[in-house]
């Protein structure tokens, strides 16, 4: 009976790990968009990248402050690229960038940060790095992973459970 009941305990978390999971993982079939450097500044050459929810042979990126429409190529790993030319004259602000995938359009945000300064004719002293708190800051987390580790753990701790309590062969009464 206690084999059961660690089993249950361990497939119930699991279950409940998922159902936290999956909304956050599986939601909308909107792609994901990321552009480098982010924030762009006037003239850069911005590296476009969509990934997941686009499966045609090529999309579009297009915005008011790149220099002309993107075409986004994908390679084998099914993420689609493409360089943008911000136009030298925009002004630092929020743009929006439309992805075309066969019809089906995306809408993302692509911050321009302001005009680069001229570098100063001597190097300016610095007062040592400014350490942060490295990859514990993430800027997300992923819900599907920690929800599988999460149901292995207590998958383990359910079989050390029951291998613990279980009498060993000669102690049996």
């Amino acid at each position: 009976m206690r084999v059961i009941s660690a089993v249950a305990t361990a497939a119930l978390t699991t279950a409940t790990a998922f159902t936290v999971a999956v909304p956050s993982a599986t939601a909308g079939d909107q792609p994901s968009f990321s552009a480098t450097p982010d924030p762009a500044k006037p003239g850069d050459d911005v590296v476009l990248s969509v990934s997941g929810g686009c499966e045609a042979e090529s999309a579009t990126a297009d915005s008011e402050v790149f220099e002309s429409q993107v075409t986004l190529s994908t390679g084998s790993a099914g993420i689609y690229t493409g360089t943008a030319k911000i136009r030298p004259s925009a002004q630092a602000g929020s743009y929006d960038v439309e992805v075309d995938c066969e019809g089906g359009v995306s809408s993302y945000t692509l911050d321009v940060a302001g005009s680069v300064m001229p570098s100063p004719p001597h190097p300016m002293p610095t007062r040592g790095s400014h350490a942060g708190i490295g990859g514990s800051s993430g800027s997300g987390s992923n819900w599907a992973t920690i929800g599988l580790g999460a149901g292995l753990v207590a998958t383990v701790w359910g079989a050390v459970r029951v291998k613990v309590r279980r009498p060993e062969e000669g102690q049996r009464r």
